[in-house]
């Protein structure tokens, strides 16, 4: 793909998540129920409360996938030229709006964007989906898992600019993949190919969710690349 054509995608995803996280703080809507509502923390999530509703796997037709398949790895597979890169510490808040979630944590250490971000600082950042109600149940839609509340993270993000408006700290997740990676000396397992018969109470140790060993391999290693070139190095 062009460079110009990759930048057109970037600022489009861009934008079309400002839009809908500034429609859902500044409205607020009704979500369908089933309790994501009542949700505000990620401790108020219940046993037998979410199932999963996706995970990488194989599936018909698929072309083998490789680590070029998230991005060139001399950008920084999508995270390498992010504003902002941070070690921050998730609060467990986390914020349902239409078509998005946010999660909050505070800033501990800044690798990249002093004059943007602050050390102490709290805010929200979100990304696309998170929960989610399909036929009275509560799915959560995204390969990416939410923060744990037990470990730090390496964070690849964006201001909002919505934040002049609002006077909240917020911010935009760079990649639905790497976005965040947990500051950890672990590494996350395969998942059964029967993933959705997971409860998602017990699924805090996986940074992301995979059924295919292959691609939790490739998913591992391009973490430990990522942290080695930008918290470690």
């Amino acid at each position: 793909m062009p460079k110009k054509r990759i930048s057109f995608t970037k600022i489009y995803v861009f934008l079309l998540l400002t839009i809908t996280v500034a429609s859902g703080i500044a409205f607020r809507r009704d979500i369908p129920d089933c309790g994501i509502a009542d949700l505000s923390n990620i401790s108020d999530i219940r046993p037998d409360m979410v199932t999963l509703n996706y995970a990488w796997e194989y599936r018909d037709g698929m072309k083998e996938m490789s680590a070029e398949s998230f991005g060139p790895a001399d950008e920084g597979y999508g995270v390498g030229g992010s504003s902002v890169i941070a070690v921050v510490s998730p609060t467990g808040n986390i914020c349902q709006s239409e078509g998005s979630i946010g999660q909050e944590f505070v800033i501990k250490e800044i690798i990249r964007g002093e004059k943007i971000a602050s050390v102490g600082e709290a805010g929200y950042v979100f990304q696309h989906f998170g929960l989610h109600e399909n036929d009275g149940k509560i799915e959560f839609m995204n390969t990416l898992n939410l923060m744990n509340t037990q470990n730090e993270y390496l964070i690849f993000m964006e201001k909002s600019p919505i934040c002049q408006f609002t006077g909240e700290s917020v911010y935009i997740l760079n990649s639905e993949y790497f976005g965040y990676i947990r500051l950890w000396d672990g590494t996350t397992k395969t998942l059964d190919k029967d993933y959705k018969k997971y409860d998602f109470t017990e699924l805090g140790d996986y940074e992301f969710f995979s059924a295919s060993d292959q691609i939790t391999e490739i998913l591992n290693e391009i973490r430990t690349e990522l942290l080695d070139k930008y918290y470690y190095n």
